[in-house]
């Protein structure tokens, strides 16, 4: 697909996401395990949507999953391949996508589907979603609700970290009408004896747990479940996210 068809936005930071610290992984997992690991055969085909470096690909792996992940980042897609080496991995666009009828569950973590601004794109990514997975197959989604995140987003000014060779500065603002949080990014990055600079903005829908619920039984999925992370799942998490838990049903 052509890059003026997806969101390349993340290939300026790919190669220092994993610097941002991969302990969140393991939370992620402990989520899994408790949603739908357990409900789901041993060896099951997982696609991960929105799979970025491929850290939650190598833990399923390890765990005997088979897994497939998308990203419509090449440069997030080159360090998953590095990874999870055996994961199958597509670079694509989660709103354009078409994949047959293959995978028993759909994960996509880390707030994915925020970045979709409008509800138009949101149900195409939930159909394409719909149409990858077999009868019966489990997605599993983590969203930034606006019930839960508005008010951080109003109020997290500012975030960072330094490593060797990189610097960053995430500056946050929210525009409450159209419910858009807005993170500007600043990196610099120590690169043949010098310090280069690079500016990135990122752009994240806050979504109410009503109409994503209405967006997903439009669709098709069934048995749709919301856990708050924090006060559900027991996660000790920051920011405020949910888990949404969804089935494509059998056919009659």
């Amino acid at each position: 697909m052509s890059s003026k068809q997806r969101n390349t936005n993340h290939d300026a930071i790919a190669s220092m996401y994993d610097l941002k610290g991969i302990e969140r992984h393991e939370i992620v997992l402990n989520c899994l395990d408790r949603l739908i690991l357990k409900n789901i055969p041993e060896g099951a085909h997982i696609f991960d949507l929105g799979c970025g470096t491929g850290q939650i690909a190598q833990r399923l792996l390890k765990r005997g999953y088979q897994v497939t992940g998308l990203d419509s980042s090449e440069g997030m897609l080159n360090v998953a391949r590095e990874n999870a080496p055996n994961a199958k991995f597509i670079l694509d666009d989660a709103r354009f996508f078409k994949l047959l009828p293959t995978f028993h569950a759909a994960i996509s973590t880390d707030g994915v589907l925020n970045y979709f601004l409008k509800p138009e794109e949101l149900h195409d990514v939930l159909q394409n979603v719909y149409n990858s997975l077999l009868e019966n197959g489990i997605f599993v989604f983590e969203l930034y609700l606006e019930e839960l995140c508005e008010s951080d987003w109003k109020n997290n000014d500012s975030g960072g970290g330094v490593k060797d060779d990189n610097v960053w500065v995430d500056i946050w603002n929210y525009d409450i009408e159209n419910k858009i949080g807005r993170k500007d990014t600043t990196r610099f990055q120590f690169i043949n004896g010098n310090w280069q600079r690079l500016d990135k903005s990122f752009f994240l829908k806050a979504y109410s747990a009503k109409d994503v619920k209405i967006a997903l039984e439009k669709v098709g999925f069934t048995e749709v479940n919301i856990y708050d992370v924090n006060r559900d799942l027991e996660v000790n998490k920051a920011s405020q996210t949910a888990c949404f838990v969804c089935r494509k049903p059998l056919s009659e």
